[in-house]
């Protein structure tokens, strides 16, 4: 992956976050939401936004997520100035709850 793509994911993450808290005027969203990463397609064409959520129910964050991207992506085209803006999906980040599965299971194994 080259420099610039570097740069466009580091913008968009920093611009998203900064969205989130400030200009949505959802509750849910505003208080639970860590953006982990940003993903671009080689293209530019697509973004897919993880995130991580203390909420229970994930599924319904991400369905929020995912209906204000079109007001995240308006937003963030008055904020940057890149030549294309990439479709945003948002998709939820399972890495910590995977790493704590590990680490549960590492703890009931037997010690030498």
């Amino acid at each position: 992956m080259n420099n610039r793509l570097y740069k466009i994911q580091d913008l968009l993450h920093k611009e998203i976050a900064s969205l989130i808290l400030s200009d949505i005027k959802d509750p849910l969203l505003n208080k639970s939401i860590t953006i982990s990463s940003v993903k671009v397609s080689k293209d530019i064409r697509y973004a897919e936004i993880f995130f991580t959520t203390f909420e229970s129910d994930i599924l319904k964050v991400e369905k929020r997520l995912n209906k204000s991207s079109s007001f995240i992506k308006s937003e963030l085209s008055k904020r940057l100035y890149i030549k294309r803006l990439p479709n945003l999906k948002f998709t939820y980040d399972a890495t910590a709850d995977c790493s704590e599965r590990i680490e549960n299971i590492i703890k009931t194994l037997p010690k030498n």
